[in-house]
């Protein structure tokens, strides 16, 4: 993933974050010559211990002992638990176990278990984003496949390929919904998604998609974007004056916004992010041989073929949710 798509919003960077850490290694370098006290107490050995003058008269002295026990097992005692708590705060409560081997593993299924349900639970309750949707395939098939990107991203021109490769493979079969996600970091990726939803309004909104990713080059960093959308419109055939309006209008920026917010509601931060019903991908899954494994497996689920479709011809598009937005912006304007 690239580096400005991948970036983290409001990633920490305080330094107070790290103090934990230097706290873990303090106490464990005192544990280390606590340790070392211990052993040569009992040992009796004469201790180097040349860090504070006199150290080897006080380890000698009556008061280097409580109850018949060295003041350096307490010394260690002590270490041990301030390690064991800097640990605990620096990385969580399960850190420590794992840092000595120690694993629970009926403990770790069940978090992941949990972990997915309530992921699963907040993707079902976020809001719903832009209603109808960006949608190829109707709302009643069984595997629900979203991705949330942004024009502007690298990584996600070159996850549109293979999405367009995953539609063609499971056309009829499994619905696809793309969700407009602008970050903040580029700044012709929001002027692009209301570029894409006023083509959308005419019926037209995965060509003007396909410009958009083919043409990133050209219009990322371009001082005249809109100029270069405005050329898209002409060549993908729309009413240049509508969509011009289109694109300045409420109606499409409002379609961006209602994906924002679904997209926030989920915690998303980088793009492309992808859902397959409701399950979000890691990076590495988002190549077409990952996912045709989840989408077979969730069409077994639902008791459907798994073997894909041959690729359909190329002018074969369903634009379904086009049609919608099209009825929508006809009756807008009436």
């Amino acid at each position: 993933m690239s580096s400005d798509s991948a970036t983290l919003i409001n990633q920490p960077t305080n330094a107070v974050a790290k103090l934990p850490l230097l706290a873990a290694v303090v106490a464990l370098v005192g544990l280390g010559d606590a340790v070392y006290l211990t052993i040569h107490h009992y040992t009796g050995e004469k201790v180097p211990c040349s860090i504070v003058e006199g150290c080897e008269q006080v380890l000698t002295s009556s008061y280097a002992e409580v109850a018949g026990i060295p003041l350096a097992v307490f010394g260690a005692a002590a270490y041990f638990a301030a390690f064991s708590l800097a640990i605990l705060a620096a990385f969580g409560n399960r850190s420590m176990w794992t840092l000595f081997g120690i694993t629970n593993s009926n403990s770790s299924a069940n978090k992941k278990a949990g972990d997915a349900a309530a992921a699963l639970a907040l993707y079902q309750s976020a809001p719903s984003g832009a209603q109808p949707p960006n949608q190829l395939g109707a709302s009643t098939l069984p595997v629900t496949v979203e991705e949330f990107a942004d024009f502007q991203c690298p990584t996600c021109a070159v996850v549109h390929t293979k999405m367009k490769e995953i539609n063609s493979l499971y056309s009829g079969r499994i619905k696809f919904i793309y969700r407009n996600f602008p970050l903040p970091m580029h700044k012709n990726a929001y002027d692009a998604s209301t570029a894409a939803e006023a083509a959308g309004l005419q019926g037209k909104f995965w060509a003007m998609q396909d410009q958009l990713f083919t043409n990133q080059a050209a219009w990322s960093n371009s001082n005249e974007a809109r100029k270069l959308f405005e050329e898209y419109a002409v060549k993908i055939g729309l009413d240049t004056n509508k969509f011009q309006a289109d694109m300045m209008g409420l109606q499409t920026k409002k379609r961006v916004d209602d994906d924002l917010a679904r997209g926030r509601a989920l915690g998303i931060s980088g793009t492309p992010t992808i859902y397959i019903n409701g399950n979000k991908l890691a990076f590495e899954q988002m190549e077409v041989s990952q996912m045709r494994q989840i989408i077979d497996a969730e069409l077994a689920k639902a008791g459907s073929q798994t073997q894909p479709n041959q690729p359909a011809p190329a002018n074969v598009v369903n634009q379904s949710a086009n049609a919608s937005n099209t009825s929508a912006g006809n009756s807008a304007n009436k």
